[in-house]
């Protein structure tokens, strides 16, 4: 049977990958080019790009718009099934950690662990002695968003919680690397703008001790570090795009963020390619799509929700409601039943500019509500929305929004994403021959025999025989 891992390093492009091994020749990920298949991936999602779409149109071999997901923590009601359960029911072990859109854990199928998404609305696993590692990171990713807070609150779980992460893998050296990003953070600012991508090698410690013990055929990773990063400072590691000349040493921090980031994912799959080449496995490091360079403008800072009881008052609304993790600028909503929803979502559309126009965009799914707000330098320069379309006018502070410092963000969402299939051994190929993302599944369910559904595409050629050791 083929063994499979597939790395998911979100939305990072080919040009990063060669920016960072160009300066480290002998990584990783520099010997794992040398015996690998290239190619780059396309998606042709319709509108605007965002890897809760992406990544599902990967996992499932259909477009956005017939699998219909489209933002996170939305009610889930499909046919197309990721690669993950179509393998799981066929009775193929199946190892998840981290996949976007992968909440609830399944409740038939074949898994040896399985570890949802960063923004789960729960923290069940599977074992679940590692709800202490989820419920720690769900605690983590609605503390540190846009803004990081100086500093570290921990409550008596969470301390708990790490205390039991160390019975499931997590490493003394990663705890001591995360000791000493706290005290850089003391000594400076700019190392609390890179604290998210520490949450990246708690989950690989769990993950890779998962690996070990279990070894299932198919196995998949996420993480979102690299491309937290490259949203903050592309403009530092490419200023050409920008026609920007870097100047002071804020700059040339800025300019090692996304590569410090690279180095961590480069530990990470150092680690996968001693372990594949031990075990036969083959690995897979992909992006659903990637980035470029944005230029935004004049930018006075992101508007943020700060204070959902003053939301709530603002907008009037007096129901029961649940505030589910979502990526700023988005908000994820749920509520008990159809009616609460439609009085929130009209209580929000009563917020208006100047001009009248509704500030708030919307995704509705079931029971759940997605709305995003997205900043413009004319709503920042405003102060605030006003309500009811009476000329009743609500400061930012009314209505528990800030107007939060972040960095600017400089690099955006764009369809093109990597594929490289590595084995030891293969004959290596760097055509970077350009696939439709959708390909990606029914190849890799065409490694394990598993029927393709009707709706799949069929597999890329060139892949399969040589994963499958036929060289």
């Amino acid at each position: 049977m083929s063994k499979i891992i597939v790395y998911e390093l979100n939305e990072v492009p080919w040009r990063v990958v060669d920016t960072f091994v160009s300066q480290f020749p002998k990584s990783a990920f520099a010997e794992i080019l040398k015996e690998s298949l290239q190619y780059t991936t396309h998606t042709k999602d319709s509108g605007e790009l965002h890897p809760w779409t992406t990544w599902p149109t990967f996992h499932r071999g259909v477009y956005n718009d017939t699998h219909q997901i489209t933002f996170l923590n939305q009610e889930i009601h499909t046919s197309y099934k990721p690669i993950w359960e179509l393998l799981a029911e066929n009775n193929i072990p199946v190892g998840v950690f981290g996949s976007l859109q992968s909440w609830p854990v399944p409740g038939r199928g074949r898994y040896d662990f399985y570890v949802p998404d960063t923004f789960a609305k729960d923290p069940q696993t599977l074992p679940a002695a590692l709800e202490a590692f989820q419920r720690f990171n769900l605690a983590q990713t609605r503390r540190d968003g846009g803004v990081v807070a100086k500093g570290v609150s921990l409550s008596f779980q969470s301390i708990k919680d790490i205390i039991e992460m160390f019975k499931n893998g997590l490493t003394r050296r990663t705890f001591f690397v995360l000791v000493r990003q706290l005290i850089r953070e003391l000594l400076n600012k700019n190392f609390r703008n890179i604290r998210s991508i520490y949450q990246s090698p708690v989950a690989f410690d769990l993950f890779f001790h998962l690996l070990q013990s279990t070894k299932p055929p198919y196995v998949s990773f996420f993480t979102n570090h690299v491309a937290g990063m490259m949203h903050r400072y592309w403009k530092y590691l490419y200023p050409e795009d920008f026609h920007y000349t870097l100047k002071g040493n804020d700059d040339y921090f800025r300019h090692n963020t996304i590569l410090r980031a690279m180095e961590m994912a480069d530990e990470q799959l150092k680690k996968l390619k001693s372990f594949a080449d031990q075990e036969g496995y083959a690995i897979l490091i992909a992006a659903s799509m990637g980035q470029e360079a944005i230029d935004r403008g004049e930018y006075l800072g992101q508007l943020h929700i700060t204070n959902m009881d003053k939301f709530y008052e603002a907008i009037e609304y007096t129901g029961i409601v649940k505030n589910n993790l979502a990526m700023s600028p988005d908000f994820s909503f749920e509520f008990e039943d159809k009616k609460d929803l439609k009085v929130f979502q009209n209580g929000v559309l009563n917020l208006t500019d100047g001009n009248g126009t509704p500030v708030f965009g919307f995704k509705e799914s079931g029971l759940t509500l997605n709305i995003n707000l997205q900043t413009t330098v004319k709503l920042v320069k405003s102060g605030g929305f006003y309500r009811n379309q009476k000329g009743e006018k609500l400061s930012f502070e009314d209505l528990g929004i800030s107007i939060e410092p972040r960095d600017l963000g400089t690099g955006y969402h764009q369809p093109e994403g990597i594929a490289i299939f590595y084995k030891k051994g293969i004959v290596a190929s760097n055509e970077r021959v350009t696939i439709e993302s959708i390909e990606v599944a029914p190849t890799l369910l065409s490694l394990f025999d598993v029927p393709l559904p009707d709706y799949m595409k069929k597999p890329v050629k060139g892949i399969l025989s040589p994963l499958n050791g036929v060289v």
